[in-house]
């Protein structure tokens, strides 16, 4: 009998936490899946580990995560593939209560849920972030980019993924541009709840705010590019200028000012009204402060 849901771990040179990784899939609640790490050209020991944690372990040439996360839906039999980066957790209840929630609501091809965004050894909480619902997640992320997170979080009908594959031209920003496409195709659930544990390491993707801009724009060239519908189309220039502040915003926390200033300044060229953001950003920083101030240790699910 083929699983009810196939696990895709992309996985490079992941053996410092791959197997916690693993156990955290191990403990599900909802028992009916297989675990497949694509070995995306490892040179540690992460094809030992994925196979004696009871993974199917498939090996390919390094070609970047899109790939790996392609190559896993391709090997996956189940009627639903869930992803999880390889230094990512989930609680225990998380699949069950996916399951659940796409059973309540059968128009649905995806389900979502919040997180938590931890250190490096997953012992004390950052901040949350909370999956919410939306009327129009596509123009939601249009304007806001990952209002749901894909990576780690995303449970998705397979036949959709084989339709809707990961752009290899992004890496940051490849759950992006997926999620917008996804949003056009099919509705999604939404467990509001963090059953994810999503790990802040110095190594970090993410930590790279060139790349993160040049996908950021790309993504956006590509959609508007398409030939959207009228109602999408129209939110061209605040998209840009939306996502000109959300860079001038990164770049300033890496302490970067004249990057900073240069996307502020793109950014009010391609939407004006986009200056607000800026002008709001001590209120947001001290917001921030003030959850992180408040969270403690991440205690066990």
């Amino acid at each position: 009998m083929s699983a009810e849901i196939s696990v895709v771990i992309p996985a490079y040179n992941a053996e410092k936490y791959l197997e916690e990784t693993i156990r955290s899939v191990q403990c599900q609640t909802f028992r009916n899946f297989e675990i497949i790490v694509v070995d995306d050209g490892s040179t540690d020991r992460t094809a030992e580990i994925a196979e004696a944690g009871g993974a199917r372990c498939i090996r390919q040439q390094n070609c970047g995560v899109s790939h790996a996360r392609n190559r896993g839906v391709e090997e996956a039999s189940g009627r639903y593939v869930a992803f999880l980066d390889a230094d990512d957790l989930w609680a225990p209840a998380k699949l069950e209560r996916q399951l659940a929630e796409l059973a309540r609501l059968p128009l649905a091809g995806a389900c979502f849920t919040g997180m938590l965004r931890v250190n490096s050894t997953a012992d004390a909480v950052i901040d949350s972030v909370e999956a919410r619902p939306s009327e129009d997640f596509c123009q939601d992320l249009l304007l806001h980019s990952c209002v749901v997170i894909l990576s780690s979080s995303a449970l998705v009908k397979r036949e959709l993924l084989r339709q809707e594959p990961f752009d290899p031209q992004f890496s940051q920003c490849a759950d992006w541009d997926l999620l917008i496409r996804l949003s056009r195709r099919t509705m999604f659930a939404i467990v509001g709840d963090p059953l994810i544990r999503y790990r802040t390491t110095p190594t970090s993707m993410s930590r790279s705010i060139a790349l993160l801009e040049r996908d950021t724009l790309g993504v956006l060239r590509k959609f508007f590019a398409a030939d959207p519908p009228l109602k999408y189309a129209a939110l061209e220039r605040h998209a840009y200028g939306n996502h000109w502040m959300i860079l001038a915003g990164s770049y300033l926390h890496a302490f970067d000012l004249r990057n900073s200033l240069r996307c502020v300044f793109s950014g009010i060229h391609a939407y004006p009204r986009a200056i607000v953001r800026p002008i709001g950003l001590p209120v947001r920083w001290l917001k921030r402060a003030f959850l992180r101030a408040s969270k403690g240790p991440a205690h066990a699910w």
